[in-house]
Order: structure tokens, then sequence, then C-alpha cells
């Protein structure tokens, strides 16, 4: 009796599973979405991400009628290549890596912003304690063409320095780049949340604030290829429905987003906190970019880090269909 009592349990747990797929099948057809099943590519794991793991932690792409797998690279530049290759739906990354593929030739447009925010702040070992006493110094960043590369060049012309007058190192992630400073592999390094208050907690010199820098920043945003857009409005859609669902419930939720930020970024619990403290206020759900002033060092830092040789008009980059009609598509 009890075989058959568990024979019967598990049929109907067989049967469940298969209502489930058949409404999350169900769903995306009723919603016309046009590839159901997608990758979103992220440039790296880092804290600025929380709304795109909480729409995946909180079903909210599945909630969308989709099925994602949301994957970090090692850099901006890695995760554009992905993207043009066709191997990365969306990517979710700095501006600057789609500058630089929109320069070679590539249609690729960033059709989503949300992320407004200023992170970035450069710790150097003692007795350094200055940008402009990193002459002759290694600093390290992500990857060459990424986020971190273009802030640091624009960070050493602001100094009156120039990229050649230091010797600037690829070294991964934040936590690798501390880890290369605690190995006095590296003198200066770059951190965003919570990377920066480690920094700090060992003892390093903050020498520079992004925010000494500009106003605001378009820090992260949504990029994909042209006719991918052309041909996935509704597809897009749910993704940016997901997306400001993951805003307001990181707003709505501290608990939870602390512990996404230590499952999903890798951050230390003692440091989870605070980051999410001064992150909180950058994300919006519109998908609007920066400020005109915002954009303006945006482009500034991209013409002195060489991605670019003049401010680009929006049309060139920019896609604004889905944040023109925010109002019209957004969740309730």
């Amino acid at each position: 009796m009890a075989k058959g009592r568990t024979g019967r349990i598990m049929a109907f747990a067989i049967l469940a599973l298969g209502f489930m797929s058949l409404d999350h099948a169900a769903l995306a057809q009723a919603r016309k979405i046009e590839t159901p099943k997608l990758t979103i590519g992220l440039s790296v794991n880092d804290s600025t991400f929380l709304p795109v793991y909480l729409a995946d932690v909180a079903d909210f792409y599945k909630q969308e009628g989709l099925n994602v797998n949301v994957l970090a690279f090692r850099g901006g530049s890695d995760l554009t290549r992905a993207l043009v290759a066709r191997s990365v739906h969306i990517g979710v990354a700095a501006p600057t890596s789609v500058l630089a593929a929109i320069s070679a030739g590539e249609d690729v447009r960033v059709f989503y912003g949300g992320f407004v925010q200023t992170p970035f702040f450069w710790f150097a070992a003692p007795p350094i304690k200055s940008m402009l006493e990193a002459k002759g110094k290694r600093m390290g960043i992500t990857r060459f063409g990424s986020s971190t590369d273009a802030l640091t060049r624009f960070a050493l012309a602001k100094a009156g320095l120039d990229a050649k007058d230091v010797r600037i190192v690829q070294g991964g992630g934040s936590a690798e780049r501390l880890a290369a400073m605690d190995s006095k592999q590296i003198d200066i390094g770059i951190f965003t949340w919570p990377h920066n208050f480690a920094a700090e907690d060992r003892g390093y010199i903050l020498i520079q604030k992004q925010s000494d820098l500009m106003k605001d920043f378009p820090i992260q945003s949504f990029f994909a290829m042209k006719p991918f857009l052309e041909s996935n409005p509704e597809t897009v859609r749910a993704v940016l429905r997901a997306f400001v669902k993951g805003v307001r419930l990181a707003r709505a939720d501290k608990a939870l987003s602390v512990r996404t930020l230590v499952a999903r970024a890798g951050l230390e619990e003692q440091y989870a906190g605070r980051a999410y403290d001064q992150l909180i206020d950058g994300w919006r759900e519109d998908g609007l970019l920066a400020s005109e002033e915002g954009m303006k060092s945006f482009f500034d830092m991209a013409i002195a880090s060489g991605d670019v040789t003049e401010h680009w008009p929006r049309e060139k980059y920019w896609d604004g269909r889905f944040a023109a009609t925010f109002d019209q598509w957004k969740p309730n």
C-alpha cells in the first residue's frame, strides 16, 4: 500500500511539473514572446547588478514567460564579443563596451539604462597619497577596454598624467585586484562596493573617488544587437518588466537583497549591508541614462581613454523606444 501511495505521489509530482511547464509555455505564447529561452550576459559579478539577480531569485523572468540564463563574464569586452557572436542575447555592462563594438562596425545599441551610479574608488598602498603620485606605479583594472580601464585613464588625465606614465595591469575582478595589492603585485586598484570598504579596512589609502570626477554616470546599461531588438520587442519588454520588479524588490526587502549580494555577487556579509545602503538610490525604473552632465562626463572619459574621438549623438548608440514607452508596458 505504501508503495502504491508513493507511486501516486510521484505521478502527481510529474503531472504538476508538466502543468508548470505547460503554464510557462502558455504564458510565453499568450504574451507573444518571440524568444522565451535566452541568455543575459553580465560584464562581471558585481553588486550593481542586484536587480538582475533578484529578478532571477524571485522568478520574475519565469513570471514573464521567460527561461533566462544569467551568465557573468570577465569584463565588458568579453561580454560584447559573446553578444556579437550571438551566444548572448542581451548584455548588461558599461556603455563603454558598446562604443567599441559600434566603432568596429557592429550593429549594437544600448536600449535601456536604469543604473545611474558612481561606485568606483581608487585605493593605493602607502606611501602613495594622491593620483598624481601614481606616476611609475602599477594600477590594476579589470580588463583592457573595460569601464575600469576607461575610468582609470580618465582619472589619470584629470590628474595631469598620461596612461603611459603608469603601468596598467589586467587584474580581473575586485577581489582578485585586492588580493594582488595584498601580495604587492599592484600598487593601486580601482574598486567598487563593497571592496572599497575592504580596501579601507586593510589600511589602503583612498586617493580618488569617481563622484569627485562626475555628478552621475551610466555605470551599467542593457544592450543588444539591433536585429534582435527589431525582431524581439515583446521578449525585451518581458526582460525589462522583470528588471523593474527586481528594482522594486531591492527597495522593499533589504534582508533578501543583502543575502543575494552575498550569494550572487560574492560580497562578504560584513560589507553587503553597507554596499546596499550606498547602491539603493542609484537604480531607475524608467531606464533613462545619466543626466546631460553625466553623459558629457561619460564621453569625456571615453575620449580620454581613446575609445572615441568625439562626443556621439544619441542616435548613434541609443535605441530609446523602450524607455520612451515605459508607462505602456511597465508592471503594475
